[in-house]
């Protein structure tokens, strides 16, 4: 059966998001922070025997979905040919593959990644971190100007507004490097963050500050602090360099990510 999901299920939802949870960030990270009534969010399942067995999320305009069998895949194909109001839908390969392979969804562009994950302490060089600062809302409009900089952010569904808001809910934390006039030079930050893990994204340098390792410390920034709390980071990537600058802070890839677009 597929239905949207209430508070009363949550114990049960919480029982198929631990058992991947890496790569339910996401999901678990939105629930944990926004429940099941925002109006921004809709969480819907699929349960067989009294289990969920699959979750498609709905947050603003875009889906992330996750399952474990072909089960009820049909359903959530028909939900989002039904509903227009959507730019992606995103999770795990081997789940978003079931969309097209048994749902038959054609979506109009399709992005992959490797998905990668660093465990508390996973054992990395030393960098230096002297000089990589924790941004705070005051920081949106600089870093919204480095997001624009950078040609591989030009499709994202960030707009200025929404990173304000992601701060001011504390649903992010960005730290950076700052550059001789002022400016960001580079940063990286962490989104999603739940009771196992968090999400590493926007990890991007200013092309005039590119070389100087000013990515890596944020990064490092980042695992030191996760570190501490004693989260898994996640992150995924298409791009083969960064792919080097993750693997050398720890991060070992672990499955794929796959985007779809309408």
């Amino acid at each position: 059966m597929f239905r949207r999901l209430t508070p009363s299920d949550h114990d049960r939802v919480v029982a198929y998001l631990s058992k991947r949870p890496a790569l339910h960030t996401f999901l678990t990270g939105d629930i944990e922070r926004y429940g099941y009534d925002a109006p921004f969010q809709e969480v819907y399942g699929h349960l067989s025997g009294g289990r969920v067995t699959a979750v498609l999320l709905r947050f603003y305009g875009s889906y992330i979905f996750s399952t474990e069998s072909p089960e009820g895949v049909e359903d959530v194909v028909r939900m989002l040919q039904v509903n227009t109001a959507w730019t992606m839908v995103q999770g795990d390969s081997v789940s978003m593959s079931l969309l097209q392979d048994v749902g038959g969804f054609q979506p109009r562009q399709v992005r992959e990644f490797a998905f990668a994950e660093r465990p508390p302490h996973a054992p990395r060089p030393y960098v230096n971190t002297e000089g990589v600062y924790q941004a705070t809302v005051d920081h949106v409009p600089q870093l919204w100007q480095l997001r624009k900089s950078i040609a591989e952010f030009a499709n994202s569904n960030t707009t200025e507004l929404s990173l304000r808001q992601s701060f001011e809910s504390g649903d992010t934390l960005c730290v950076y490097v700052p550059g001789e006039r002022g400016e960001m030079a580079a940063s990286a930050s962490v989104v999603a963050e739940n009771t196992w893990t968090a999400m590493v994204v926007g990890v991007c340098t200013r092309p005039l500050y590119r070389g100087l390792g000013y990515a890596t410390r944020c990064v490092a920034k980042l695992c030191d602090l996760f570190d501490e709390r004693g989260k898994t980071l996640c992150l995924y990537y298409d791009n083969p360099n960064a792919g080097g600058i993750y693997r050398r802070l720890g991060f070992a890839v672990t499955s794929g990510w796959t985007q779809f677009f309408r």
